[in-house]
């Protein structure tokens, strides 16, 4: 914005001085003209006043020498005629009475009249100045002396006037962008600067970042209070999504706990029940997560020093329970490449393939495939299935907390598995990663790093 503030503005500033170079380009040009014609209409005036007893004698020898003496000094020719525009003397031959700047001179002297002033001498043009003035006895026209004036030496200021100018132009113009032209943009154009950082900052999480109305433009003022209502509306908005789940999880506790206590009285008679006692103590697990997803939008930094975690082993171990799972709902549950490689203990492994193996069973296709494998320093478990898949769009929002895609809606869920996999990951600074694979479906790859000192 401000570049095309400023491409706006300079050209605007540089056509008012092109505008005011013009007039004082004039001046520069006739004023050298001016000098140079009137120092050599003295010349021709002093010549005058010496030619006018020889023009009345016919002794024109001593003329002669003061004009061959003045060309040699000024290098300046010059000659007198008589009134009837016979040469009369002349520092140097082959002077041509009749060409035409010369006849118009003498036109304007011979009949008593001063000739006008030359146009103004320009750096591209060529050619000499004549000057004329007459010989006069008693009122009477006797003649005139003429000098043909080099105007290389006038040229030549002109020239060093108009550079001059120029630099003097040049210097005001970026003397005026940066004086006026950049803090008047700065100044414009700071409302729009506080409302680009504002919208950082919200992008950023800090939801309660508001711009300032005050002083401002109406049009300006309009679209400050149309950011604050759209900052307060994302920030209501999020502070129900945390009240939500934070009631959700706060809820769940009591109800969780209850069977928990009745379950621990089963689990003395049946070995079921102790598993499902287990299922209880991750449900709570859960909710604790919930709760903290809810309280902050960054992962917190994994703390603790326990022994690094086998991940295939954690997958194979948890695939027991799913592959009875899959058999009952009749779905094939294929348990893929498992290579070892230690990760963080506190990555929630059973959690995370809980998530991904229920949604590959509601949301994909059989045959589901589990996997881990080792990329570099990740290591890495995929669950894949064979349903529709996802575009290109969709796959970008995978693990937006309440994101479903709209193939998805119409069936049971959140929209908050895939974030607390995320979540999970992020703790152990891990990522999620969905693809498309060869020969379709889906694949939900969780990247975590793996630990260089586990041994296999």
């Amino acid at each position: 914005m401000r570049r095309r503030l400023l491409q706006s503005l300079v050209p605007l500033v540089a056509i008012l001085a092109i505008v005011a170079a013009v007039p004082l380009a004039n001046f520069i040009a006739t004023n050298t003209t001016r000098n140079l014609f009137l120092s050599r209409s003295n010349d021709a005036d002093w010549f005058a006043t010496m030619a006018e007893s020889p023009l009345q004698s016919g002794d024109i020898a001593t003329l002669r020498e003061l004009a061959v003496r003045y060309h040699e000094l000024y290098n300046t020719p010059v000659f007198v005629v008589d009134v009837d525009r016979r040469v009369v003397a002349t520092s140097r031959s082959g002077v041509d009475v009749k060409e035409p700047d010369i006849e118009l001179v003498l036109d304007s002297t011979l009949s008593g009249r001063l000739p006008a002033e030359p146009k103004a001498l320009w750096p591209w043009q060529s050619g000499e100045m004549v000057v004329s003035r007459p010989v006069v006895n008693n009122g009477r026209v006797l003649g005139a002396s003429v000098l043909r004036v080099p105007t290389e030496k006038g040229r030549h200021d002109v020239q060093n006037g108009l550079l001059l100018l120029l630099g003097g132009l040049l210097m005001a113009v970026g003397a005026v962008v940066i004086g006026i032209v950049r803090p008047v943009t700065r100044w414009v154009l700071r409302p729009l600067n506080d409302l680009d950082n504002a919208t950082h900052q919200v992008t950023r999480g800090a939801l309660d970042t508001r711009v300032s109305t005050d002083g401002r433009a109406p049009e300006l003022r309009r679209l400050g209070d149309s950011f604050n209502s759209m900052a307060l509306s994302l920030h209501q908005a999020r502070q129900r999504e945390r009240e939500f789940v934070a009631d959700a999880s706060h809820q769940l506790r009591t109800p969780l706990t209850s069977a928990r206590i009745h379950i621990e009285g089963l689990s003395r008679l049946s070995p079921t029940a102790r598993f499902a006692l287990s299922d209880i103590d991750r449900l709570g697990r859960i909710v604790q997560r919930l709760s903290r997803l809810a309280g902050s939008d960054r992962p917190g930094d994994v703390e603790g020093s326990e022994a690094p975690l086998d991940l295939a082993q954690a997958v194979k171990e948890r695939l027991v329970g799913w592959k009875a799972v899959y058999a009952a709902d009749d779905l094939e549950l294929i348990i893929g490449e498992m290579v070892p490689g230690g990760v963080a203990a506190e990555l929630e492994v059973d959690d995370i393939l809980d998530v991904l193996l229920d949604n590959a069973s509601k949301y994909g296709a059989p045959p589901v495939e589990v996997s881990v494998t080792r990329d570099g320093t990740e290591v890495v478990m995929s669950v894949r299935d064979h349903g529709l898949g996802l575009g290109s769009r969709d796959l970008k929002k995978v693990g937006e907390r309440f994101w479903r895609s709209a193939h998805h809606r119409e069936m049971p869920g959140t929209g908050l598995g895939l974030a607390i996999v995320r979540s999970e990951a992020a703790r152990v600074g891990g990522r999620v990663v969905a693809r498309p694979p060869i020969g379709g479906g889906l694949v939900i790859e969780v990247r975590v790093p793996l630990i260089d000192d586990y041994e296999d």
